[in-house]
């Protein structure tokens, strides 16, 4: 007898899903519903505590290739008093999603706004949300671009 040992490929069964989801739910609640599946990934999967961004960008980059997931940069923005999150290679789900292939980017906003928050100096009142205006719409992303910031100023 002969015995394939081949891994099984979730892919079809992902994207039936997702069509699923979204016919049934909504985009609202499915984006909610994916935020919430990160915040659980990231809970399972934690990087160490880091005293600086290059140093989480490494942790967080480590994490990511155990799970075939990309990588990922952080860049701060002081002025804006925001960590801009520039996440390379997102696995796509066909074609569901938009734009076209990002289903999955909600995904993201759960787990790197609980990967970010479990750091030293993270803020108490905090957003995490895709930036679409600095992803190329027009193409299927290879790139997502998310913000983690304040909720409010400190001037308030």
């Amino acid at each position: 007898m002969t015995t394939f040992n081949a891994k099984p490929d979730f892919s079809l069964f992902l994207q039936a899903l997702s069509w699923e989801i979204d016919d049934q739910a909504g985009i609202e609640v499915r984006n909610d519903l994916l935020r919430e599946v990160g915040r659980g990934m990231a809970g399972r999967l934690q990087p160490p505590l880091c005293n600086t961004i290059h140093q989480l960008q490494i942790e967080l980059n480590a994490l990511l290739g155990m799970i075939n997931w990309g990588y990922v940069k952080l860049d701060l923005l002081a002025e804006e008093q925001a960590m801009r999150i520039v996440h390379e290679d997102l696995p796509q789900v066909g074609s569901a999603g938009e734009p076209s292939g990002t289903w999955l980017a909600p995904v993201l906003e759960g787990l790197y706004g609980r990967w970010i928050t479990s750091q030293p100096g993270a803020f108490g009142d905090y957003v995490v949300s895709r930036d679409i205006d600095a992803e190329d719409l027009n193409s299927v992303p290879t790139q997502t671009v998310i913000l983690y910031m304040r909720t409010r100023s400190n001037s308030n």
